[in-house]
Formats: C-alpha cells, structure tokens, sequence
C-alpha cells in the first residue's frame, strides 16, 4: 500500500483485505473484492494489445530501449495520489504506440521519439437535438478549428442518468480515430450508436476529445463535454418487412446482390434513416447508394472470393436519432 503523510492522509493500494482508494471527498477504506472479468471482445482486444506491444519493446535492439528509457526521464506524469513520476520506457513505449493504433497508424515505432509541442482546444461543446420525441442529432463544435496535422481519438460515456454530473475517466470508451483529425465530423451521434446502441428515453454523455501526434504517438490533454435530454418517444417512426435477396451470391466475381424489403414511414415521419446490415460473413460486404436518406437507398451485398459458402442470417437495421428497427435478411452464398 502506498501513503503520504505519517497519518495517511493520502493512500492507494490493497493491504490483506483492505484496499485503500480515494474520491472526491477524500481518502476511504473498503475491503477487497475480487472483480468479476466478463472478458468481453473489447476487453480482450485491449489485453491482446498490451501484451503484444510489450512483446515488441522486448524485441527492440539495446540502443532503442537505451533511447526509450532516456527519453521516458524526461516525461513527468502524475499518480492517482497526485504526486509526480516519470514513466519506464516500455510504458512510454507501449503507451505511444497505444496512441498511434487509436488513429489507426498500426506501424509499431520503434526508435525514441522527439517530444511534439501538440495544441490544444481553446473550446469543446456538444448539443443534441429531437424529433419526434427521439434524439435526432448530437453535434459538436470545436475551437479552434480541427488541425489536419494531428490525428485526433474520439471518446464517450454510454449514457447516464440524466442527473449526472461526475464522470471518472474509466468510464470512457473509443468511439474512433481520425487521422487526419479533420475527419472528425460535428456528427457525434453516428459513432455513438455505432458502440453503445441506441439512446434511452433520457440520459447523459459525457464526450472527450484529444490530439494525438502521427509522428511521435505522444497525445495532447484531453477536453469534455456533456450533453442531456429528457425526452417522450412517440413510438414506432417506422417498420421494415422481412428483406430477402433474389439469389445466391457466388463467390470470386465478386458478386452482388441487391436486397429486396418494404421501408413504411409511421404518420408524418419523414427523417433521414441510416442504415446499416449486421452479422455479415467473412468475405461479404454491402453497399448502400445514399445514407443516411429520407426514401429507401439501394443495398447491395457483395461477396468476395475470400466467403465462405453457406446460409446466413443478417440484419438490414434502420437508425433515426435514438430510435432503431431491424429485420432479418437471409441470404446463402455459393460457388
């Protein structure tokens, strides 16, 4: 366990069955419990991901750790406890790499790095808007304006109660990665659904932001916003029938096939839906002519030579703001 002070004004760490942790009222004492590892797909991405960078850093020639260690004393960062330290240079090294793969650069870097001077965001705000009783949109906009010299990772809360205030940073998930970090839209709603699935009714996302440098994998301090709603969904905006295709998609054309489904908005609604098809097989793709769009685009499944010959199940899935639909498309594919 760790302390400051001969009182322990300040603690972390676990001692037998005592962990000491701290908040934003101070320092408490809880026992220790064992936590539950669902080892979902993302938590064992990232674990494949650390351990495959401190494979690579074991790997490195005596001089690139020499370079890595020598430029890991110069990077001070702070604990939880608020105190200063400088890094080893395998984390400065698996924590720049970790950077670089958020904005897609998968090249590990291998040499020591020069320090970047990154900018910073003089202004972060994020804004929903409804209709129909459902977040239709979240946008963001930034100041100043995006830099194309940097990349750019973009990061949210799933959606909290609507009271909420705090968010702690383990909260946060990645959205995506831009590099250039001009390929960040204000369009904060897309990604969103796409990780954490449609909106309640009411709630709160807390969105972060930070420049992450191309060169070095060095990033820049983060910014939040937040944005809250509390809304009364109307129901059902619109219904999908079963979508089939007309035939079987041959493989090593490619082949395509387009899909054939009934789109019948519900009243009045007239939004633009964006579309989607999931659980598609190794090797087939689709491609959708508008989207999102306020009529019923053209979707086509492609197959390559690298899919596999069976029958699928997949779903053509409709999202308007918060409110989403799906039907299922089955679909075989074949020599």
């Amino acid at each position: 366990m760790k302390y400051i002070g001969l009182l322990s004004s300040a603690a972390s760490g676990k001692l037998g069955g005592i962990v000491a942790s701290h908040n934003r009222g101070g320092t408490y004492f809880r026992h220790h419990a064992i936590p539950v590892q669902p080892r979902t797909p993302a938590q064992t991405a990232v674990r494949n991901q650390l351990q495959g960078l401190s494979s690579a850093f074991k790997a490195l020639s005596p001089a690139q750790v020499s370079g890595w260690n020598a430029l890991a004393l110069t990077v001070t960062l702070k604990s939880k406890l608020g105190t200063t330290y400088n890094p080893t240079g395998q984390q400065l090294f698996v924590s720049c790499n970790k950077h670089l793969a958020a904005i897609a650069i998968t090249t590990i870097l291998t040499n020591a790095p020069t320090i970047p001077s990154i900018p910073g965001f003089t202004s972060f705000t994020v804004a929903n808007s409804s209709a129909y009783g459902y977040v239709s949109a979240i946008t963001a906009t930034y100041a100043p304006a995006l830099s194309a010299s940097f990349g750019i990772e973009l990061r949210a809360s799933s959606a909290l109660s609507a009271g909420r205030t705090f968010v702690s940073k383990s909260q946060f998930r990645t959205l995506a990665g831009y590099n250039p970090a001009t390929g960040l839209t204000t369009d904060l709603l897309t990604p969103f659904v796409a990780r954490f699935g449609v909106l309640p009714a009411a709630g709160t996302i807390a969105y972060e932001i930070r420049y992450i440098d191309p060169a070095s994998g060095f990033a820049g301090a983060p910014v939040r916003a937040t944005t809250t709603w509390q809304l009364t969904p109307q129901g059902s905006l619109f219904a999908l029938s079963a979508a089939t295709i007309a035939g079987t998609l041959s493989t090593g054309t490619p082949a395509t096939e387009a899909i054939t489904w009934t789109y019948t908005p519900a009243g009045s609604f007239s939004g633009a839906v964006y579309w989607s098809i999931t659980g598609l097989p190794t090797g087939v793709t689709a491609s959708i002519s508008v989207n999102p769009d306020s009529a019923k685009p053209t979707i086509t499944l492609i197959a390559s030579a690298a899919a596999v010959h069976g029958s699928y199940t997949v779903q053509l899935v409709g999202t308007y703001g918060s409110f989403q639909t799906s039907t299922p498309v089955s679909i075989v594919v074949g020599p």
